[in-house]
């Protein structure tokens, strides 16, 4: 949805009175229906699109049963797309019939993995408008627009498993900004919402486009990474904690030097092969952050899963 789009939703009525009546505008898309990115809404092309767990495909859908390539589709018309499943191990189900090609109508629906379904629909520029901001709404946090807990363990819960199978490590830290109720008492929540969304804008510049940052709860953070070792991980934290300390934003009380928080960061490794499951890989991030604090905060502690 670009810029100029918003603007003319949200403040030219004359043009949304126009594409309200406009049928020819709408364009096609597939509509996650149920899964775990459900409200999610995927462009489609004349152009050959893959769909599949692998960061290569066009198209990369979390879910554990989903393959790696699953299937390919194409927009043959307006109205048509063309769905063939490339030798998944589950299986393409199109309206309830496992497929290995198919025209699909608008309205019909795909079945890939344990329970990712994809509606194939048509909206016009004001349905997309609002089905995005429906999605962006339930996935991220309403402060920071950083992602939400309920993601984040989604993602996790997916990674883990994708790790398992392909013999990937995956790092996970959670950081908590030091002493961030002292900001609030001493500055004002205001000055303290302003300094999270800072530090949320510096963090999300530093890492890499596949990584999840989530707002794990109140000044506590997040990052999954997938495809990143011991070291890696470490480094990663500890560029985070020097960025951290770097974040200054202006308060209502005038501050002269701007207010900041330094960040403890406790951060746990699954190495190839190792079966690591949600649940414990949390309690040692977290483990490892309380760790951080007691050894005196604004440092990095990390381990590999036990």
């Amino acid at each position: 949805m670009n810029k100029n789009l918003l603007n003319t939703l949200e403040f030219d009525r004359p043009n949304i009175i126009d594409q309200m009546g406009d049928n020819s505008q709408k364009q096609a898309f597939f509509l996650v229906i149920d899964g775990m990115e459900i409200g999610r809404l995927i462009p489609l092309s004349k152009n050959r699109q893959v769909l599949g767990r692998d960061p290569i495909c066009d198209v990369i859908l979390s879910d554990d049963g989903i393959s790696r390539g699953h299937a390919e589709v194409w927009l043959i018309a307006e109205e048509r797309v063309l769905v063939r499943d490339i030798g998944s191990t589950n299986g393409t189900y199109v309206n309830g019939t496992r497929i290995k090609e198919v025209m699909l109508e608008e309205g019909g629906k795909i079945l890939l993995g344990r329970r990712t379904i994809l509606k194939f629909v048509l909206q016009d520029q004001i349905d997309e408008f609002y089905q995005r901001q429906m999605y962006e709404s339930s996935v991220r946090d309403g402060l920071t627009k950083a992602y939400n807990r309920k993601f984040l363990d989604n993602q996790l819960a997916s990674s883990t498993s994708f790790s398992r199978r392909h013999r990937l490590p995956l790092s996970f830290m959670i950081f908590d900004l030091d002493h961030f109720k002292q900001v609030n008492d001493t500055h004002g929540h205001v000055t303290g919402d302003l300094l999270l969304i800072a530090i949320t804008a510096a963090v999300g510049r530093m890492i890499r486009a596949e990584d999840v940052f989530a707002r794990y709860g109140g000044e506590e953070f997040a990052v999954l990474a997938m495809g990143i070792g011991a070291a890696g991980g470490r480094a990663l934290a500890e560029r985070i904690r020097q960025r951290v300390a770097e974040v200054r934003v202006l308060s209502l009380d005038g501050e002269e030097e701007g207010v900041g928080v330094t960040v403890s960061i406790g951060v746990v490794t699954v190495p190839p092969g190792k079966v690591g499951e949600p649940p414990a890989i949390v309690a040692q991030a977290d483990a490892n952050l309380y760790l951080a604090k007691q050894q005196g905060r604004d440092r990095v502690v990390a381990s590999e899963l036990d």
